[in-house]
C-alpha cells in the first residue's frame, strides 16, 4: 500500500492539473467576451466625450476670460514676456502696468497656451482643443486612479466612462481656460500616487507633489487639489509615509514659489497692486467663507442646474442628483463606506466642496470641474455595486445613471446644434467690420481678438476710457457680461 501511494498522488495530480487547467481556460473563455465589451464601453465613452466637446469648441461663441487668457498668451508667444496686448490697465479691475507684467494670474497654463499658439493658428477652436487634450488626460487619470484604489479593471472603466460624461467635465474640456489643464494635473497626481504608492513609494510620492504643484501654479484652484492629495497621502498611508519621497514632492512646489517670486520681484508695486486688486472680491473673511460653505450648494450648484434654468433644461439637474445620491448611497451603505475606494471618494467630496466655496466665493460655475466630477465618481461607483442588488434598487441606481447621462449628453448636443459661434460672434463680427472706419478702434470684450486680432486696433476697456484715460472709441461692442466689476461707481455705470 505504502509502495502504490505515490501512483496514487501522482494518478490524483495529473486530472486535478488537468481540471484545473481546464476551468482556468473555460473562466478565461468566458471573461474575453465581458473583457471585450468593458472595452466597447471605454471606446464608446471617449467617442462620445470627443464629439461633444470637440463639437462644441467649433460652435460656442467665445466669451471674455477665453479672450483674456488668450491675451496674454499671445503677447508671451511674440514677444517671450507675460503681458496683456488689449486689456487698458483700469478697463476691468484697477490692473496698473498690465501690457508689461501679468501678476493677477499663476503663469503655467498662459505659457502653456502660448506655446501651443505658437505651433498653432490663433483661432478660438484651436485654443480650445488644448482644453479637450486635457481633458482626456483627466479621464485617463480617473481610470488610473479607480483601479490604484480597487485593482478592478471593470470598476475603473465604468467610472471613468461615466465621469467623461459628466456635464462639468464635458463644459470644461470646451472652454479655453486654465480649469480643465488644473483638474487634470490634479487628478494625475492622485492617480500617481495611488497607482506606485506599493511597487514605487519614492517615485509615487515625487510625482505626486510634480503633479499637484503645476496645479497649482496654474490657478488658485490647484490649493484645492494640493490638499486633496495631502489627505489622500495621509488617510491611506499615514503610518507608512514614505518620507524619502517627501523632499523631492516639496522641491517642485519651492521651486515653483522661487519663479513666483523672482518675476514679483521685477516689479513689487505692480505684483502688490495687481495682486491685491485681483484677490479682493475673491477672499472673504471667516463669516463670509463660512456663508459660501453652508450655502454654496444652494447658491451655486442648485442654481446652476435648476434654479436658473426654465423648461426641459431644468433636467440637468439630474447630473446633480445622481452624484448626491451616489454620495448618500456610499454613506447610509456599510459595505460601501468600508471599502477603500468608498472612504476616499466621500473624502474627496468633502474637500473639494468646501475647497470650492472657500477659494471661489463669487458662484461661478465654471469651477464645478473641481468638485462635481468627484460626485459623479460617486455615483458610478454606488451604481455599479447597486446593479447586484435586487431590482428595485437596481432600477433606481440605472434610471438615476440614465437620466445624468442623458441630460448631460442632450444638452451639447442642443448647444452644438444651437451653433452660437456661428449665429452671435461671426455676426458681430462681421457688423463691426462693415462699421469700423479706417485706423479707428473698438472697445469689447476681449475675445473679439480671436476675430479682430490681438493688437492696438482693439481695446478691452468696459469703462470707456473712465479709468485708464483712453480716447473714446469708433465702435463700442456691448455684451450683457460686459459690466462693472469695481466696487466704486463710475460715470460709466452710473449712465447705463
Amino acid at each position: 500500500m505504502g509502495a502504490d501511494q505515490p501512483l496514487t498522488e501522482s494518478n490524483n495530480k495529473g486530472p486535478i492539473r488537468g481540471g484545473v487547467a481546464i476551468d482556468a481556460a473555460r473562466q478565461q473563455n468566458a471573461q474575453t467576451p465581458l473583457r471585450r465589451a468593458w472595452w466597447l464601453l471605454a471606446a464608446a465613452a471617449l467617442a462620445v466625450f470627443l464629439v461633444l466637446t470637440i463639437g462644441y469648441s467649433v460652435t460656442r461663441s467665445p466669451w471674455w476670460d477665453e479672450g483674456m487668457f488668450a491675451d496674454v498668451a499671445m503677447h508671451f508667444r511674440n514677444t517671450g514676456h507675460l503681458g496683456s496686448i488689449v486689456l487698458a490697465p483700469h478697463g476691468y479691475l484697477n490692473w496698473p502696468g498690465v501690457h508689461e507684467y501679468t501678476y493677477w494670474q499663476l503663469p503655467l497654463y498662459l505659457l502653456t497656451e502660448g506655446v501651443w499658439l505658437r505651433m498653432l493658428p490663433a483661432t478660438i477652436q484651436y485654443a480650445r482643443l488644448l482644453s479637450v487634450i486635457w481633458g482626456c488626460v483627466y479621464l485617463a487619470a480617473w481610470f488610473l486612479f479607480v483601479r490604484g484604489l480597487t485593482g478592478d479593471g471593470a470598476l475603473s472603466t465604468f467610472v471613468t466612462a461615466v465621469v467623461a460624461m459628466d456635464y462639468a467635465v464635458l463644459s470644461a474640456a470646451s472652454d479655453a481656460r486654465m480649469d480643465m489643464m488644473c483638474a487634470a494635473l490634479g487628478q494625475l497626481g492622485l492617480a500617481s500616487y495611488v497607482s506606485l504608492r506599493t511597487s514605487k513609494p519614492i517615485l509615487a510620492t515625487a510625482l505626486a507633489g510634480l503633479f499637484g504643484a503645476a496645479s497649482l501654479f496654474c490657478h488658485p484652484m490647484g490649493a484645492v487639489t494640493t490638499v486633496s492629495i495631502i489627505a489622500i497621502i495621509l488617510f491611506l498611508d499615514r503610518r507608512s509615509i514614505c518620507w524619502r519621497g517627501v523632499p523631492l514632492a516639496a522641491s517642485f512646489y519651492l521651486v515653483g514659489f522661487a519663479l513666483c517670486i523672482r518675476y514679483a520681484m521685477e516689479n513689487p508695486a505692480i505684483y502688490h497692486a495687481q495682486s491685491s486688486a485681483a484677490a479682493s472680491y475673491r477672499i472673504a473673511r471667516v463669516a463670509g467663507a463660512l456663508h459660501s460653505i453652508v450655502y454654496d450648494v444652494r447658491n451655486r450648484y442648485f442654481a446652476y442646474y435648476f434654479w436658473f434654468l426654465e423648461g426641459a433644461a431644468r433636467l440637468k439637474v439630474c447630473s446633480l442628483l445622481f452624484g448626491l445620491a451616489g454620495v448618500a448611497g456610499i454613506a447610509l451603505t456599510p459595505r460601501l463606506r468600508s471599502e477603500v475606494l468608498g472612504k476616499v471618494l466621500l473624502l474627496l467630496a468633502v474637500i473639494t466642496y468646501v475647497g470650492v466655496a472657500l477659494v471661489d466665493n463669487q458662484d461661478f460655475p465654471i469651477y464645478f470641474i473641481y468638485s462635481v466630477p468627484v460626485l459623479t465618481a460617486c455615483g458610478a461607483f454606488w451604481a455599479y455595486r447597486w446593479w447586484a442588488r435586487p431590482l428595485i434598487w437596481r432600477f433606481a441606481a440605472g434610471a438615476l445613471l440614465v437620466a445624468a447621462t442623458i441630460a448631460s449628453t442632450g444638452a451639447f448636443a442642443l448647444k452644438i446644434h444651437a451653433n452660437y459661434f456661428r449665429r452671435q460672434y461671426l455676426s458681430a463680427v462681421q457688423v463691426i467690420k462693415a462699421n469700423l472706419p479706417a485706423g479707428g478702434t473698438v472697445f469689447g470684450g476681449a475675445e473679439l481678438g480671436f476675430a479682430l486680432g490681438f493688437g492696438p486696433q482693439l481695446v478691452d476697456d468696459r469703462y470707456l476710457g473712465y479709468g485708464s484715460g483712453a480716447p473714446l472709441p469708433a465702435l463700442y461692442v456691448m455684451d450683457p457680461n460686459y459690466v462693472g466689476m469695481r466696487s466704486e461707481k463710475t460715470a460709466w455705470q452710473e449712465s447705463r
